[in-house]
């Protein structure tokens, strides 16, 4: 953990000395908000695919003491957003709003024979009758993010700093069955408020009018957990808090295409922090965090 901390107070100060360049630079006559559109108003949707790679989840042994059920939780799913810009023409000053919701579900399904699990309450050996076994995972992420850019025109593109208030949430639900019977429902809720400080550049690629944004945030997390009845008995409850921080990246490119702009985003974010759910033998289940990385692909149209 010492060297993951490191390399996050690294990129941490490299995000900072750049947005201390840029407020440096900027000795160009403002043109506008961006080097590749002079709009004062920009509404665009984005809808595509969207990559979870969470913590594993977990849960019992079999005879032969393996992982009764279990789920990777590297899920791909639906992904889709709503971003608005408010350009201020003659500043450098604009204004952006993004609202985003995904989701991805997995099923795995498990053979027939003895069962052991770690009952959620005091950690106590439960005896399972044999049966099969399924276990269905569902994940939403959902949020938005209000950010504040001044843009600086120069020859090499338009280069951008600013800041953003940001919320995120993630919804986990675990439903685990036995011969058909119940076995444990388990909710894993946590959310994310907080920060980001980013820098950015706009200008042609190949052509074609592009934005790249570079972005760390820093969070404080607010992680529920909570089991409803079952074969393993009456419901737990937990919470936990912890700081976390993240790096983001996006990069989108537009085209002309019938009149219409359309353009392709593509997003990658790390959490160095998220909430998985922890067994251990005499103890309650409790909440543990583990680091995390989700992808985007949008395709986006300007309306």
């Amino acid at each position: 953990m010492l060297t993951e901390y490191g390399w996050f107070r690294r990129m941490s100060r490299i995000a900072v000395s750049l947005s201390l360049v840029l407020c440096l630079i900027g000795t160009c006559k403002v043109q506008g908000q961006s080097t590749i559109s002079n709009s004062p108003f920009e509404l665009s949707t984005g809808q595509g695919l969207w990559g979870a790679f969470l913590p594993a989840y977990s849960l019992g042994e079999d005879s032969s003491g393996s992982v009764a059920l279990s789920d990777d939780m590297d899920a791909l799913g639906y992904h889709g957003d709503l971003k608005a810009v408010r350009r201020f023409l003659g500043t450098r000053t604009s204004f952006e709003g993004r609202a985003f919701y995904a989701t991805a579900e997995s099923t795995a399904n498990g053979g027939s024979s003895d069962l052991t699990m770690l009952s959620p309450t005091d950690g106590s050996p439960t005896e399972i009758q044999p049966g099969a076994t399924r276990l269905r995972s569902d994940v939403e992420n959902y949020g938005f993010d209000v950010l504040l850019r001044d843009t600086w025109i120069t020859r090499f593109g338009g280069l951008s700093a600013g800041c953003a208030f940001s919320y995120l949430a993630f919804d986990q639900t675990f439903n685990s069955t036995v011969g058909g019977a119940d076995l444990l429902r388990e909710e894993l809720d946590s959310d994310f408020r907080g920060g980001k400080g980013f820098v950015g550049w706009d200008g042609c690629f190949c052509g074609r009018p592009t934005n790249i944004d570079l972005l760390v945030g820093f969070y404080d997390m607010n992680a529920a957990y909570d089991s409803q009845t079952g074969i393993l008995g009456s419901a737990v409850q937990n919470e936990m808090t912890k700081n976390v921080t993240t790096i983001e990246t996006n990069f989108t490119t537009r085209r002309d295409f019938r009149e219409i702009q359309i353009g392709a985003t593509l997003g990658v974010t790390y959490f160095s922090d998220m909430p998985t759910i922890e067994r251990a033998a005499g103890q309650a289940t409790s909440i543990g965090t583990d680091d995390a990385v989700t992808l985007k692909f949008l395709f986006e149209i300007l309306l």
